[in-house]
């Protein structure tokens, strides 16, 4: 098997065997509904591997706790809640009939009773409604807010918008299933103030997955659809999420993690992301209603993008436009046929861009922008990674071009499955070396 090893810049011809040592398992989870679905035979929703890092519980509430089974108890509890309490919700199914919308909030939550996602599902009209507006949650100007192990179905629009307009501040989402959400699962607006933005956030622990691909007759013919679409971020972390079939209609659709206009001071780390038409993109060759005239084009800056594994999709795995100081650190991307190209594309605008070992199964392209490349492998690495199919990359023995191969690097200590990296360090976010020494 042939394949190309990038060191500081320069490529070196690599020769390897073929030997798989290792696999893994995913459970189906079913996702609760019985909607016909464009992605073909495999199961509708899968859990992630045993290995993919896991929530931990969250503590008991302190403060006023306000308890809802009814949709009406939760518009109620929402008015009423006071700063420092919790708003838990007892299973069952919530369709709400208009935006639950969070403003002058300060240090609340709104969680599951019973901790579990799966138990709580909030839903809007309905993907097939056409209704305008059709979301479920809005963060307005609030400070300190936690939404917490709920399900957001099936809803036109958005899940959870947060409105950076309104400089919202300290917004945890975490532990939270988004199956099947028209538009995006999570938005972020922006206004035309340069200075406001949503400041320290996060979202973590969260599943994307949607058994629908849009019909022809959504915007750009079917491919406005985006898992997380956020503008004016700074300080916010994307972790230990799982995206599985973010689709538009042409395989035009935005990235599983989409960040933009700006946005600055952004962590995408230890992500999997499955079957996505992109997977991570720090802004587009394009312009948005938030832009300024005159304004100069930096949708992304001062961000990281490590440990992450990328599979399948007709577009790109990683792409940078007008993007400064970024560090793409440690992923492993594997690309299909179509389009087998752009495992990373660096486009227009972007500049002090470091890329270093990353292992793709594919290419990285310069397309008009500036990146310093070190200790990547690229190209064909069939037998690297033990079931790429089910978007498992973890390394095999086969592996010998990425095990020992990459530089230290003081910004990534461990790899996707949070373990260490010491000694001589792996290329892509799976360390082999830990499960040579039983860490597995």
């Amino acid at each position: 098997m042939t394949g190309t090893f990038y060191r500081y810049g320069f490529r070196f011809p690599l020769v390897l065997g073929i030997l798989t040592v290792f696999t893994l398992r995913e459970m189906s989870l079913s996702t609760g509904r019985g909607a016909a679905s464009n992605l073909g035979a495999s199961p509708a929703s899968q859990a992630a591997p045993s290995w993919f890092p896991k929530a931990v519980p969250l503590p008991p509430p302190s403060g006023q706790v306000i308890r809802a089974a009814t949709v009406n108890e939760l518009f109620a509890a929402v008015e009423h809640i006071e700063p420092g309490g919790t708003i838990l919700l007892a299973d069952g199914h919530y369709t709400v009939p208009r935006v639950i919308v969070l403003a002058g909030k300060k240090n609340i939550a709104i969680r599951s009773a019973a901790g579990d996602p799966a138990g709580v599902v909030l839903s809007g009209k309905g993907w097939d409604s056409g209704a305008r507006g059709d979301d479920i949650l809005h963060v307005a100007h609030c400070e300190g807010i936690t939404i917490a192990d709920l399900t957001f179905a099936d809803c036109r629009s958005y899940g959870v918008k947060v409105e950076a307009e309104n400089a919202p501040k300290d917004i945890q989402i975490y532990n939270c299933r988004f199956r099947d959400i028209g538009v995006r699962a999570i938005k972020g607006s922006a206004g035309r103030d340069p200075d406001v933005r949503a400041v320290k956030g996060s979202v973590r622990y969260c599943h994307f997955e949607n058994t629908r691909i849009p019909p022809a007759d959504w915007l750009f013919g079917g491919d406005y659809i985006a898992a997380i679409d956020m503008m004016a971020l700074d300080g916010w972390t994307f972790s230990d999420n799982v995206f599985r079939n973010i689709k538009g209609r042409n395989g035009g659709g935005r990235a599983a993690i989409f960040i933009w206009v700006r946005s600055r001071r952004v962590v995408v780390e230890r992500n999997l992301i499955i079957n996505c038409d992109r997977g991570v993109a720090f802004g587009n060759p394009g312009r948005s209603t938030a832009n300024i005239a005159g304004e100069q084009t930096v949708y992304m800056s001062d961000g990281i993008i490590r440990n992450n594994f990328i599979v399948g999709g007709p577009d790109c795995g990683i792409e940078l436009w007008y993007a400064e100081r970024i560090q793409v650190y440690n992923n492993s991307i594997w690309r299909p046929d179509r389009n087998w190209r752009r495992g990373i594309r660096i486009g227009a605008g972007t500049c002090n861009i470091d890329i270093a070992n990353n292992l793709v199964h594919g290419e990285i392209r310069l397309d008009g922008g500036q990146a310093q490349l070190r200790h990547n492998l690229c190209g064909r690495l069939d037998g690297y990674f033990v079931d790429p199919d089910s978007g498992d990359l973890s390394l095999t023995s086969a592996a010998t071009g990425a095990i020992d191969r990459g530089v230290s690097l003081p910004e990534v200590t461990d790899d996707i499955r949070r373990h260490p990296r010491d000694g001589l360090i792996d290329l892509g976010a799976w360390e082999f070396d830990n499960e040579r020494r039983g860490g597995g």
